[in-house]
C-alpha cells in the first residue's frame, strides 16, 4: 500500500511540474506576442459582453486552460463596463447571457455598473437563449430583453433541501457523537434527524421568503413594463399558462412583459444595427478593451476570501490560516496600500483558523480602514473574520449570521467488528479520543464544554465588535441564518451595499483624490509554486527509487488537534 502511495504521488508531483514548465513556456510566448503587435483594435459602437463563468476571486485568471473562464474578472468587468460609459466612440452595450454563471451578488454589482452607463444616455440590450432566475435578473437592467424563439423564462424561485442520513449511518452501524451550541444550529441535523427541525424549517423559511422578495422588487424596478405581473402568480401557475399557449413558452413570456422581442441569433446584428449609423457591427465579445487600470502611487487593495475556512498553507478553493494571513502581513508592510476591500465568500471551517485571521485583520485594520463585504454566503466562520471594528456590509442575497458551534465525534466500532475486524487498546488515562469507540464520559463533558465555551467567546465578541448587549447578541445568534436585510436590522452588519459603495466608504475614510486599484492574489508565485513541485519531486523520487520504508508495527503516539467547526452546512444548498 505504502509502495503504490509513493507511486501515484510520483506521478502527480510529475505531472505538476510538467504543466507548470509547460504553463511557464505559454506566458512567455503571450508577452513577445503582446511585445511584437501593433495593432490596436476598434471597440466600435457596440461593445459586446458575452460572459461565461467569471472569476470573482483576486486571483490571476488564466482563461487560456480554462475556456469557461472569462477573460476579465468580476472586478475588471465592472471597471470596463464604467469605462465604456465614458467613451464617446461607444453608444450600446450588448449581452449575451445565454452561458453566464455567476453569484447573486456579482449581478448586482455588474448591474450598478449598468446604471452608470444608461445614465450616461447610453443603451444596454440583454439576450439568452433561455432565461433562470440568475441571468434574467442581470438582464432586467438593460432597456430591451431579447430571446430566442423557440426559449423560455424559468423563474423557480429560491428553495434548500437537505439530506438526512441518519438511517443510513444506523445500517452501516456507524455511531455519531454531536455536540452543539445554538438552537438554530442545524449542521448536524443531517446526521441525527430524518427531517427538519422545526428551527430549521422557521430560519430556512424566512431567509428564502426574503431574498424571493427582494429579487422580485429588483426586477419590478427594473422592469418597468410589468408593474402588474404577479411574478408569482406567473411561476405557480406556468403549467397552465403554457397549456394556454400550446406550449410556446417563448410567446408566453412576451405577453406576460418579461421579454420585448423574440428573436434568433441570426438577427441579432441587424437588430443592433438600428440603434447605430452605418457602422460595422460584430458580436464577438470585446469588452476587455475597455478595460483601463488607473495608475497612481496611492493604491486600494481588493483580495477575495474564498471557501472553507481551513487550518494551514494555500490549498484551491479554500481559506488557509497560514497563507491568507501571509497574504495578509504584505498588505500590513506595503506603505502605498491606503485601505483593503476584502470580499468574504465562505459558509465557515474551522474554529482556530477563523480566529489566527480574525487577529490578523485586527491588527490591519490599526493601520489602514477595512471594508468587509460580504458576498453570496458569509456565514458562522466567514462571520467571525468579518466582525473586527470595520464597516460591514452585505446585500439583500447575502447569508450571514449563522454564530453558533458544533463538532461530532464519529465512531466506526460496531460497523467494524461487524465485518471482523477488532481493536484492543492500551492508555495511561481515561480520555478516548478516538474514531474506534463511542467517547466516555470524560471526553462527552469535555467535548460540550469546549463547545459551550467556543459559542460564548463567539457571542461576546460580537457583543464587543457590533456594540450589541450580551443578551440582545444571544437572541439574534443561536445558529440562526439572516438573509442581508435582516442582518443590517439586527445590527450584525452595518448597510446593504456592493464593491462600488465599498469602494466609495474607503475612499472617504483614507481621504484619497487619486488611487489605483490593486488585486492582491492568494495563490503562490508561479516560481514558488514551480520550486516547491520540483522540491517535492526530488524528494518522492529518492524516497520512490532508492528505498521503500519498512512498516511500522508499533505506533505509540501520533499528532492530534482538537477543533469546534464554525460552518453552515445548509447554506451552500440554497441555490
Amino acid at each position: 500500500m505504502s509502495f503504490l502511495k509513493k507511486f501515484f504521488n510520483f506521478v502527480d508531483i510529475t505531472r505538476k511540474v510538467i504543466l507548470n514548465l509547460f504553463f511557464i513556456l505559454v506566458l512567455l510566448f503571450i508577452a513577445i506576442t503582446f511585445l511584437v503587435s501593433d495593432v490596436k483594435e476598434d471597440l466600435g459602437p457596440v461593445i459586446t459582453f458575452a460572459p461565461k463563468k467569471i472569476n470573482e476571486t483576486t486571483n490571476q485568471n488564466f482563461f487560456f486552460f480554462e475556456q469557461e473562464n472569462y477573460e476579465l474578472n468580476l472586478f475588471e468587468i465592472i471597471s470596463a463596463i464604467e469605462t465604456s460609459a465614458s467613451r464617446s466612440d461607444v453608444e450600446v452595450l450588448f449581452m449575451d447571457l445565454t452561458y453566464l454563471d455567476v453569484s447573486f451578488t456579482g449581478i448586482l454589482e455588474i448591474g450598478e455598473a449598468l446604471e452608470v452607463f444608461k445614465n450616461k444616455g447610453k443603451r444596454v440590450i440583454a439576450y439568452s437563449d433561455f432565461f433562470d432566475k440568475k441571468n434574467y435578473l442581470l438582464a432586467s437592467y438593460a432597456d430591451s430583453i431579447l430571446m430566442h424563439r423557440n426559449g423560455m423564462v424559468l423563474l423557480d424561485g429560491f428553495s434548500s433541501q437537505k439530506p438526512f442520513i441518519r438511517k443510513f449511518l444506523q445500517e452501516l452501524d456507524i455511531g455519531i457523537t454531536t455536540f452543539i451550541s445554538g438552537k438554530y444550529k442545524s449542521a448536524l441535523d443531517t446526521l441525527t434527524r430524518d427531517r427538519l427541525s422545526e428551527e430549521d424549517r422557521l430560519q430556512t423559511s424566512f431567509y428564502l421568503s426574503e431574498i424571493w422578495k427582494a429579487w422580485k422588487e429588483i426586477v419590478l424596478k427594473n422592469r418597468k413594463k410589468i408593474p402588474n405581473l404577479e411574478i408569482d402568480q406567473y411561476v405557480n401557475n406556468l403549467g397552465e399558462f403554457t397549456k394556454e399557449f400550446d406550449g410556446d413558452t417563448a410567446e408566453l413570456a412576451k405577453n406576460k412583459g418579461l421579454i420585448d422581442i423574440l428573436t434568433v441569433r441570426t438577427e441579432l446584428k441587424r437588430y443592433l444595427s438600428s440603434f447605430v449609423k452605418n457602422q460595422k457591427i460584430s458580436l464577438k465579445d470585446n469588452l476587455a478593451l475597455s478595460y483601463e487600470k488607473n495608475s497612481s502611487k496611492n493604491k486600494i487593495a481588493v483580495l477575495v476570501a474564498s471557501g472553507e475556512i481551513i487550518d494551514g498553507e494555500y490549498s484551491e478553493g479554500a481559506i488557509s490560516s497560514e497563507n491568507f494571513s501571509r497574504v495578509l502581513s504584505k498588505i500590513n508592510k506595503d506603505k502605498s496600500i491606503k485601505g483593503l476591500f476584502l470580499r468574504i465568500n465562505s459558509p465557515g471551517g474551522s474554529g482556530f483558523a477563523s480566529e489566527i485571521i480574525r487577529e490578523k485583520l485586527e491588527i490591519l485594520s490599526k493601520n489602514i480602514p477595512i471594508v468587509i463585504s460580504m458576498g453570496d454566503i458569509a456565514a458562522s466562520g466567514g462571520y467571525w473574520i468579518s466582525m473586527n471594528k470595520n464597516k460591514i456590509i452585505a446585500n439583500p442575497f447575502t447569508l450571514t449570521g449563522s454564530i453558533g458551534v458544533w463538532a461530532a465525534l464519529p465512531n466506526f466500532k460496531n460497523s467494524l467488528e461487524k465485518i471482523g475486524v477488532l481493536f484492543d487498546k492500551i492508555s495511561t488515562n481515561e480520555f478516548n479520543l478516538s474514531l474506534l469507540e463511542p467517547p466516555n464520559e470524560n471526553l462527552t463533558s469535555f467535548m460540550q464544554s469546549y463547545v459551550d465555551g467556543s459559542y460564548n467567546r463567539f457571542i461576546k465578541l460580537v457583543s464587543i465588535y457590533r456594540n450589541l448587549s450580551l443578551e440582545s447578541t444571544e437572541k439574534i445568534a443561536q445558529g440562526r441564518i439572516w438573509s442581508g436585510k435582516s442582518a443590517v436590522q439586527n445590527n450584525l452588519v452595518d448597510s446593504l451595499g456592493v464593491f462600488q459603495d465599498g469602494i466609495k466608504i474607503l475612499e472617504d475614510q483614507s481621504r484619497l483624490l487619486d488611487y489605483e486599484i490593486k488585486f492582491i492574489s492568494t495563490s503562490p508565485g508561479i516560481a514558488e509554486d514551480l520550486f516547491s513541485s520540483l522540491n517535492s519531486l526530488l524528494n518522492l523520487s529518492y524516497s520512490f527509487f532508492g528505498y521503500i520504508r519498512n512498516i511500522e508495527i508499533h505506533k505509540i503516539s501520533s499528532k492530534r488537534k482538537v477543533d469546534i467547526n464554525l460552518t453552515c452546512l445548509a447554506c451552500p444548498e440554497l441555490y
